[in-house]
C-alpha cells in the first residue's frame, strides 16, 4: 500500500503530530507513505521525519487561496501513484480535487475538531460534496466529533479512529509525592480555543493559597504576548512559566504535578494522550472528545469552563496524594486505547474499505 499524507504544515500542534505519529507507525508496518505539506516551513516535525527516512515533499504555497496548489498536487500524485491520500487540516479542498483528477483510488479526510470550528464556510460546502458525491471518507477523532461530522454534512457512517501516540516515549511517574513548589503544566498553541486566560484566572485562585505553586505553559501562538501581559497584571510573573515549543515534552510532564487542559473545545487531545501516557493526574474540561478519554474522578478531574471550579480541583489534587496517585495510575491504564499501532491499524482498515 501506497500513502500519501497532505497536511498545510508541520508545526507544533495536535494535528501536526498526530501526522507525524501515523506516518512512522504506518511506516513500521511496512506502508510506503509520504507526507505533502503545502508550505514550505522547517520544524522539529520534519528534522524528526526526515531522520526516520520519511520523505516530506514541499510545495511552497502562498498564504490565502493558492490555486497553484490543484496543478501542483495532481503532479504530485500522478508521479507517486499512490493508493490512498490522507487529507489534514484546510489541505482537504487542494487534495481531494487533485486526488480525484489524478484517479486516486481511496480518500479520506480526518477531522480534527467539531466539524462547525475545522474549516471555513466554503470548505464546509466542498467538504459536504466530497463526502457525499465522491466516496471521501471521513474520520472523526472522538464521537463527540463524529456526532458533529453528521450534523453538519448530514451524513451517517463516519468512523471513529482515536488519536495515538508511541506511548514508550512517555516516562512513567514513580512517585506522586510533591512539595510546596507544586507544578501544574498546560501544553498547547496560544489561541482562542485553548482558554489560556481562564487558566490563569483558575490558577490565580490556587496560587493565593498555595503561593508556592507554579504554571508551566509550553507552547506558543498569536495570543503568547496577550497571556504573558495578562500574568503579569495578575500579579503571576514569578508563578507563571512561559516554556516556549518544546520538541521534547516528556521530561516537563515527568517533573510536572499535574497536567491541565482547560480548553473551550477539542478533538482528541495529543497533548492529554501524552500526560496519560506519563501517569499524571489531570484536569480538563469535558468538552469535545475529552470525556471520551476520561472518566471523571477516575481518572482525571472533569470540569465545566469554570475558572472556580478548575482551582477547585487543583487544591482538592494538590491536598491528597492518595488522589493523585489513584488518577495517574487509572489516566496510565487508559492511554492503552491511544497507542499509535491501533490508530495505524485502523486507519489501514479505512483505507482499504474506501478503495473503488
Amino acid at each position: 500500500m501506497k500513502v500519501i499524507q497532505v497536511i498545510p504544515n508541520l508545526l507544533m500542534g495536535g494535528a501536526e503530530i498526530m501526522c507525524e505519529n501515523l506516518t512512522l507507525e504506518l511506516k513500521n508496518m511496512g506502508v510506503d507513505v509520504k507526507i505533502v505539506s503545502l508550505y514550505n516551513q522547517k520544524t522539529p516535525i520534519t528534522e524528526r521525519l526526515k531522520e526516520s527516512g520519511v520523505e516530506i515533499i514541499f510545495l511552497d504555497k502562498k498564504p490565502g487561496m493558492d490555486i497553484s496548489m490543484f496543478k501542483k498536487l495532481k503532479k504530485v500524485f500522478e508521479k507517486e501513484k499512490p493508493d490512498v491520500v490522507h487529507s489534514h487540516l484546510s489541505s482537504q479542498k487542494y487534495a481531494m480535487i487533485a486526488a480525484k483528477k489524478a484517479k486516486v483510488p481511496s480518500r479520506a479526510h480526518t477531522v480534527h475538531s467539531v466539524a462547525q470550528k475545522e474549516l471555513t464556510r466554503i470548505d464546509k460546502i466542498l467538504a459536504k460534496r466530497f463526502y457525499k458525491k465522491q466516496g471521501i471518507v471521513p474520520v472523526a477523532l472522538s464521537e463527540a466529533v463524529k456526532e458533529t461530522v453528521a450534523d453538519v454534512y448530514g451524513i451517517d457512517n463516519i468512523p471513529v479512529v482515536f488519536n495515538g501516540i508511541n506511548l514508550s516515549k512517555c516516562i512513567k511517574k514513580e512517585s506522586y509525592g510533591t512539595d510546596d513548589n507544586f507544578k501544574i503544566v498546560h501544553i498547547g498553541r496560544f489561541s482562542e480555543e485553548k482558554n489560556h486566560k481562564g487558566l490563569i484566572d483558575a490558577f490565580k485562585a490556587f496560587n493565593s493559597l498555595k503561593p508556592e505553586s507554579e504554571l508551566w505553559l509550553i507552547g506558543d501562538g498569536p495570543k503568547k504576548e496577550e497571556i504573558e501581559e495578562y500574568a503579569k497584571e495578575n500579579g503571576l510573573s514569578h508563578s507563571v512559566k512561559f516554556l516556549g515549543l518544546q520538541s521534547n515534552v516528556y521530561g516537563f510532564l515527568h517533573e510536572a504535578d499535574v497536567f491541565t487542559l482547560p480548553s473551550i473545545y477539542e478533538g482528541i487531545p495529543m497533548t492529554l494522550i501524552e500526560a496519560m501516557g506519563t501517569g499524571l493526574p489531570i484536569v480538563a474540561t469535558e468538552v469535545g472528545g475529552i470525556p471520551d478519554m476520561l472518566t471523571n474522578n477516575e481518572s482525571g478531574i472533569l470540569t465545566r469552563i469554570d475558572a472556580k471550579e478548575i482551582a477547585d480541583a487543583f487544591l482538592r489534587l494538590s491536598n491528597d496524594e492518595e488522589l493523585r496517585k489513584k488518577l495517574g495510575q487509572n489516566a496510565l491504564y487508559r492511554s492503552q486505547a491511544f497507542s499509535s499501532v491501533e490508530m495505524a491499524k485502523k486507519y489501514i482498515d479505512i483505507y482499504k474499505g474506501g478503495q473503488k
